[in-house]
């Protein structure tokens, strides 16, 4: 499990990279996204890459069921359309962060699709 730090210019941005993450990139997301302050959030990106180039101006948390290796593999093949850093265990801030997350406000707007079995169960359910 590891946690995606994804930055943008805004919520819409972000929401539509939530959505690639789910759907394209098929990564499972636990619980709901949350947002982080965007000043925090460039402190972590300094923490984990050193330095960066701009700041942002809109970021979220989200908790992902895959490994590191796999997130950052799938996540380089749909190029979406925020900037998204994958935190694992052996970054400082994974622990502070986990700790926080259920503090944090959801991020409002974003649903997951449903996968292709709940659609068919459901479907199952109507017919019954």
């Amino acid at each position: 499990m590891v946690l995606l730090l994804i930055r943008g210019d805004n919520y819409k941005k972000i929401k539509n990279a939530l959505a690639d993450i789910h759907r394209h990139g098929k990564l499972t997301i636990l619980g709901k996204p949350r947002i982080i302050v965007p000043e925090a959030a460039d402190e972590i990106l300094k923490h984990i890459l050193g330095d960066i180039k701009k700041p942002c101006k809109r970021a979220c948390l989200v908790k992902i069921q895959e490994s590191a290796p796999k997130a950052i593999d799938r996540i380089r093949k749909i190029h979406p359309p925020a900037h998204i850093v994958v935190i694992s265990e052996r970054y400082e801030p994974y622990h502070h962060l986990m700790r926080d997350l259920p503090k944090m406000p959801v991020l409002k707007g974003f649903y997951k699709s449903k996968d292709r079995e709940e659609k068919e169960e459901d479907k199952e359910e109507k017919e019954e």
